[in-house]
């Protein structure tokens, strides 16, 4: 039986947990963090421990990173949603280097975005805590479907309706996510959001589409 798979239902049962290393330290995802945990994190992930975010999540920031896209944060106005612990095979004396590699992985935001929590029997679980930038008359389903569609001009691989797609297919859903995405389909004509891309990149470059 391999040790990752142990470590895992000693989570569910809320136990401690302890790594092959001797190490009890993860790193809390909800977002693109899952799918792309970079370069400086990703090798050291030795389980994914499924669990709730204990706040609610909402499309309710712009990301310079991703074009001005919406992306997911902590928001009153958002649901808990699934996400994971990506426990590490890393000392407890590291927990200095792993907060910089979350901070560098977030684009490096304020340092103090950067928290730390006890989850699922982990003793440090850091997580990134960035604020929205949406105003509350914004954050509807068509205004982030024009964010997402202008961020194809400024970031074509790293945009919004590519960020979208794959939370859906890991199966994170907040209260807009699919009004969000029919508002991106009847918006950019589209059956799918494979071909929203492509359509939205189109329309952006054809200056018919205003935001």
């Amino acid at each position: 039986m391999r040790k990752e798979a142990a470590i895992g239902r000693d989570a569910a049962r809320g136990a401690p947990l302890m790594t092959q290393t001797g190490s009890n330290i993860g790193i809390f995802g909800y977002g693109s963090l899952l799918s792309n945990p970079g370069d400086d994190i990703g090798p050291h992930i030795v389980d994914r421990i499924p669990h709730v975010s204990p706040w609610k999540i909402e499309y309710a920031r712009r990301s310079e990173g991703r074009g001005g896209g919406p992306t997911l944060v902590i928001h009153k106005a958002g649901r808990a949603v699934n996400g994971q612990i990506l426990l590490l095979d890393v000392e407890a004396n590291r927990l200095a280097d792993v907060r910089e590699w979350l901070w560098e992985r977030e684009n490096k935001p304020r340092r103090r975005c950067i928290k730390e929590m006890q989850m699922g029997g982990v003793r440090h679980v850091l997580y990134c805590d960035i604020e929205s930038n949406i105003d509350d008359s914004e954050l509807n389903a068509d205004s982030l479907a024009r964010f997402a569609i202008k961020s194809l001009s400024l970031k074509p691989k790293r945009n919004g309706i590519a960020y979208l797609a794959r939370n859906i297919e890991l199966g994170i859903v907040t209260p807009l996510t699919y009004a969000y995405r029919e508002a991106i389909l009847r918006l950019t004509r589209s059956s799918n959001l494979d071909e929203a891309e492509k359509n939205a990149l189109s329309l952006v470059k054809a200056w018919r589409f205003k935001v």
